[in-house]
């Protein structure tokens, strides 16, 4: 089961932040970038574990590396404890929760509609097509965040689900919208072991292996863990949004900045897969890349009172074309994210 494209309206209308406050959030990304290259020099692959040395290009004073093993795009620095905890638990938190919370439920459910809402639908009806019964399984969404997710799969009345989470302020956050307790929260030193005692036929990782220090590790806890039949993961993606970004450092850097430190590539997933025992169930591409060329260059052209007459005419120009134009993207495996539903081998 494959699926390509999504539309980008309601990214545009939920992160207008994204134009209005480009200087504001392009230093908090430096400032992180300033953060992560103290950090001690990564040496080994996120994804495959094999050594990495060649530098391939540097953006906002960081080091990027291709693994020549498996096509990682991986970052010079490690996910160091002290750079976790900046950006995840009390420490610095609540900073980063402020780009993935809503200020009361309207917008809470307006996010959830939106943006949730169609990511668990595909995985019910992948889970539907491949002969399960949705609404009869146990599901469990490691790295809720703010609990989006939880709630999308609860709305399309899957409710045996549970999220787990290391911040206290976003857990908060998920079980005052929700208006009961869906989720939890866990040490963030204790995520492998979590995986591994976790009692759900489905697992969903929406946009956490790409934060996790050790994702090979969670990713062999649930293939050890009898209980487990199914990942769901969402992982950002090694796409032009990375040289778009490269070629606009003065612009807001969406895909490859703070917390993302490393990007899957289709070969890595592949790597992934036959290392850890799972098969493609289900497969969703889309990306955010032609939005992300769009944005840079509107913002390029504002900057300057010569050209800045241009960018309306470039918003008119490209906007109704976005769509079209991502989709040729996604069609060809090259979009900044990809949704999966894996399943482990030698399971029915």
């Amino acid at each position: 089961m494959k699926r390509y494209g999504k539309p980008s309206a309601p990214l545009l209308s939920l992160k207008p932040h994204f134009f209005n406050e480009n200087e504001e959030l392009l230093q908090r990304q430096r400032d992180l970038a300033g953060l992560y290259t103290k950090e001690p020099r990564r040496l080994r692959c996120k994804a495959c574990d094999g050594p990495i040395e060649t530098v391939s290009f540097s953006k906002l004073g960081i080091d990027y590396l291709v693994c020549p093993c498996c096509g990682h795009l991986n970052g010079a620095h490690e996910d160091s404890d002290t750079f976790c905890a900046a950006l995840y638990t009390e420490a610095g938190g609540a900073a980063y929760a402020r780009d993935y919370s809503a200020a009361d439920r309207e917008a809470y459910r307006t996010r959830t509609g939106e943006i949730y809402v169609p990511k668990a639908r595909f995985l019910a009806d992948s889970l539907a097509a491949h002969g399960e019964d949705p609404k009869a399984l146990a599901y469990a969404d490691i790295g809720a965040g703010s609990g989006y997710f939880v709630s999308a799969l609860r709305f399309l009345g899957l409710d045996t689900v549970r999220g787990y989470e290391v911040s206290e302020t976003q857990t908060a956050l998920a079980n005052e919208m929700a208006g009961e307790k869906l989720v939890e929260t866990h040490a963030l030193d204790d995520t492998v072991a979590l995986a591994g005692r976790i009692e759900a036929k489905v697992v969903s990782l929406i946009g956490v292996l790409e934060h996790l220090q050790q994702p090979r590790e969670l990713l062999a806890a649930l293939n050890a863990n009898p209980a487990v039949s199914y990942v769901y993961i969402s992982v950002p993606l090694f796409s032009p949004s990375v040289f778009i970004e490269a070629a606009f450092q003065d612009v807001m850097q969406r895909h490859l900045s703070g917390a993302h430190t490393h990007l899957y590539s289709e070969s890595s997933l592949d790597w992934t897969c036959r290392e850890f025992g799972m098969t493609r169930v289900a497969e969703w591409w889309f990306g955010a890349d032609i939005v992300d060329l769009y944005r840079s260059i509107l913002i390029r052209l504002a900057q300057s009172e010569k050209t800045a007459g241009a960018a309306k005419l470039w918003a008119e120009m490209i906007k109704p074309a976005v769509d079209d134009m991502q989709e040729a993207l996604d069609r060809r495996h090259l979009s900044s994210e990809v949704h999966m539903l894996l399943q482990f081998d030698g399971e029915d």
